[in-house]
């Protein structure tokens, strides 16, 4: 099996494909051979420039097709089940790993994200861990900086680990440097302490940043030889 990370997060809109994204261009600008994967989208077109599938794309710089990358797609912003079941569709958990063995020996490390946390149903018998366990990745959690986190992200590794999936680490993302507190200060050494599993890096609030920039910020705040 090829080299891989799996992103989840503690939850929706923490930036898991900015993430993503930013370690993917990150590892394609140190010389690797480096593919993205995003089994289902809701609430955009795949070809929409602004899509998670096609940022995942353009940050990657893979070949694949949009439609290769992310093979399954909905107009509304629901879990991928609810939506596929309002647009008259079903996608089975096999279809979803077929859709994966089509790509999966076309690059040397691949990063496949998931669609919001572990616990979200992708179709009628399966949610997202169960996509995570069939690819067989260790797991990059993205978590948010702020009070509450902790909570967060300590069910999310527990569940991880109950469902048998290994737990490579945690990245903080989204911290805005002007409003650093307390919670913000401690949050990352007791995700540690109490879950045994290491917090990769923090990463800073950024908005409409270039590819350039991004893999500048990855460089600086990840050390990316700790995932392989």
């Amino acid at each position: 099996m090829g080299k891989g990370i799996f992103v989840t997060g503690t939850d929706t809109e923490i930036g898991k494909t900015f993430v993503t994204g930013g370690i993917a261009a990150a590892l394609k600008e140190s010389g690797h051979d480096v593919g993205v994967f995003k089994p289902m989208l809701s609430g955009t077109k795949r070809e929409d420039p602004e899509s998670d599938a096609s940022y995942l794309k353009r940050m990657a710089e893979d070949a694949n097709t949009l439609e290769e990358i992310n093979p399954f797609q909905f107009d509304e912003p629901l879990a991928p089940y609810a939506a596929a079941k309002r647009a008259g569709k079903k996608v089975a958990l096999d279809e979803v790993l077929a859709a994966w063995k089509k790509v999966k020996s076309r690059h040397d490390i691949f990063l496949v994200e998931g669609a919001g946390g572990l616990a979200v149903p992708l179709g009628k018998d399966y949610l997202v861990s169960d996509v995570a366990k069939a690819i067989g990745f260790p797991l990059l959690i993205t978590a948010r900086p702020s009070l509450g986190t902790v909570n967060h992200t300590l069910l999310t590794i527990d569940y991880a680990k109950r469902a048998g999936l290994r737990v490579l680490g945690v990245v903080i993302n989204g911290l805005k440097e002007d409003e650093i507190g307390i919670a913000e200060e401690t949050n990352p050494a007791l995700i540690e302490q109490f879950s045994g599993v290491p917090v990769l890096g923090v990463l800073p609030w950024m908005e409409n940043v270039s590819r350039k920039q991004t893999i500048a910020m990855i460089q600086e705040r990840l050390d990316l030889t700790k995932f392989f």
